[in-house]
């Protein structure tokens, strides 16, 4: 299916204008280090905290820290179509970017259970009690996943093809 997607853009025009425009795949590899850093950098705070670390903060008082996540997300969501329209048929048959896909879709269900399940049961909680074995479960969960995506993200260009 992936691979099918990527045969039948590999000649489109923003292809063609990705890989002809030099100075673009730099500014794209920033912008995703960027958004990489902010998504990372506050659900690191916001997930530690869920699991019953740094008890001084209130649960809610983490979600100040979501809108730089949601915004760190969209970058590397723009960002990451550029990269596989730039070079469609290496990421498509690439095992790296194909397990980092499936992370991104485990951790997008662990933030719909997080949303559905869990924040209703934070708003309410005091923050000198532990936390709910749910949340924890939902917190290691997604710092799992995301450190995967990083991780494999980075060794996409040395993991190879197929």
């Amino acid at each position: 299916m992936l691979v099918s997607f990527a045969e039948s853009i590999v000649d489109s025009a923003l292809t063609y204008w990705i890989q002809s425009t030099y100075w673009l795949w730099p500014i794209l590899e920033i912008t995703h280090f960027i958004g990489l850093t902010l998504l990372l950098g506050g659900l690191i705070v916001i997930d530690l905290r869920m699991a019953g670390f740094f008890r001084a903060i209130d649960p809610v008082t983490t979600h100040k820290i979501l809108p730089a996540v949601i915004l760190g997300f969209v970058l590397n969501l723009i960002t990451g179509i550029l990269f596989f329209y730039g070079d469609p048929m290496r990421y498509s048959i690439n095992i790296g970017f194909q397990i980092k896909m499936l992370l991104v879709l485990i951790a997008g269900v662990n933030a719909a259970v997080y949303h559905l399940k869990v924040d209703p049961i934070l708003q309410n909680m005091d923050r000198s009690l532990a936390s709910p074995v749910i949340a924890k479960l939902v917190a290691y969960t997604s710092l799992g996943a995301w450190t995967g995506v990083l991780l494999l993200g980075r060794l996409i260009p040395y993991l190879g093809t197929g």
